[in-house]
């Protein structure tokens, strides 16, 4: 049953009160009007609690912006979402011109980290014997195909719904297709993105993925901290940093001038049931305020941390992933995906809303108990 409002509303009740369902939530198709996004078409959730986020059907059916109570959740850049009209693909870091920035980037699906050039040989191509794969490859700017959306009721529980798939496909090459549906909650400050890539083609094909979360201020700010079920010490792959020190990693400081960007790799513990919780929390923000991340680490062993502390480009990178960094470092440790045709591999992850103190000690407690869960095996 819906709590809105600060009351619990049956179907019944809340429809006696509204004119139409969208009077409190729901999900409409919008389309950007100006600008570097526009003809972007946006499918807005809103769930009547005052978390709200957009779906942008042209950018790889991922999350651009994203609100709770006016506060933004994603670090937005300057190029403003920008369509994949204007992806420079020649360009290796285009991507980083284009992709990266609003709450979530798609990155893979053939590839993630930075560029890199693979063996294509068995497409049997002889003209095109090797690719150059830029930067967090091509799904995150990848026009999307809008299957459904809408809200339906289950008894006394709307479900707020879209469904959509994202192709990445060439001529003598791959054909990978990433089927996604979201749900959220009217009443619910969460929603769920789940994804099925398959392999279409009839070549065997890598894939790898990489969920790019991106929290902006002002969850992000002086004095917020990632909590998180760290067991161990983590790995730096960029940057530096005193690992001894865990402010360096898991606590955050004020925009400083001449940033240079650090990436950690973590090693996360799942808790009992089976799922890996982190958040980004900031007791500054409201009553205290956070967002949390769900998944499942079988599916998403690694977990990469972007802390950008610099002016302006100011965010922390949620980033599960299939694998790590480097196709040969991938393939020795044994983590390289090859998909069969026909053959899938099933995502899913859960974003929402800490909101008070309780929520983030509640949230403390269930991440320290799964460290300590870890410890003990």
């Amino acid at each position: 049953m819906p709590l809105l409002f600060g009351r619990e509303l049956s179907r019944h009740e809340l429809m006696r009160r509204v004119g139409h369902l969208s009077q409190v939530g729901g999900v409409k198709l919008l389309e950007a009007g100006d600008g570097p996004a526009r003809g972007v078409r946006l499918l807005d959730f809103r769930t009547g609690t005052g978390f709200s986020f957009q779906v942008a059907v042209e950018r790889g059916m991922d999350v651009g912006h994203a609100e709770y109570r006016g506060a933004s959740l994603a670090w937005i850049p300057p190029t403003l979402l920008a369509g994949p009209w204007y992806f420079e693909q020649q360009d290796e870091f285009g991507w980083l011109r284009t992709g990266l920035g609003g709450l979530n980037n798609t990155c893979g699906l053939l590839h993630i980290g930075n560029p890199e050039t693979a063996d294509v040989s068995h497409y049997r191509f002889p003209a095109r014997a090797k690719d150059r794969y830029g930067v967090h490859d091509r799904a995150a700017l990848i026009p999307g195909e809008l299957h459904s959306f809408g809200e339906h009721w289950e008894g006394d529980e709307c479900i707020l719904e879209a469904k959509g798939r994202v192709t990445q496909a060439q001529a003598y090459g791959e054909n990978l297709v990433l089927e996604r549906t979201y749900r959220a909650w009217l009443g619910e400050s969460r929603f769920t993105m789940r994804d099925v890539v398959t392999n279409e083609g009839h070549y065997p094909t890598v894939h790898m993925l990489l969920y790019h979360i991106n929290v902006g201020f002002p969850f992000v700010d002086a004095g917020a901290e990632l909590i998180a079920p760290f067991s161990g010490t983590p790995k730096l792959l960029f940057g530096k940093a005193n690992l001894k020190d865990k402010r360096s990693y898991a606590g955050f400081v004020a925009p400083q001038m001449g940033w240079v960007q650090q990436t950690f790799e973590h090693k996360l513990a799942p808790g009992a049931d089976g799922l890996v919780s982190i958040a980004i929390v900031n007791k500054k923000l409201g009553n205290g305020t956070g967002i949390y991340v769900r998944y499942d680490p079988t599916t998403l062993p690694r977990y990469i941390e972007w802390r950008m502390m610099g002016e302006g480009q100011y965010a922390v990178g949620i980033e599960p992933c299939s694998n790590g960094f480097g196709r040969g470092e991938v393939r020795k440790a044994g983590e390289l995906i090859t998909l069969a045709p026909g053959e899938s591999r099933s995502y899913e992850i859960e974003i929402g809303i800490l909101d008070g103190r309780r929520a983030i000690s509640d949230f403390r407690r269930e991440v320290a108990a799964a460290a300590r869960l870890s410890r003990r095996k």
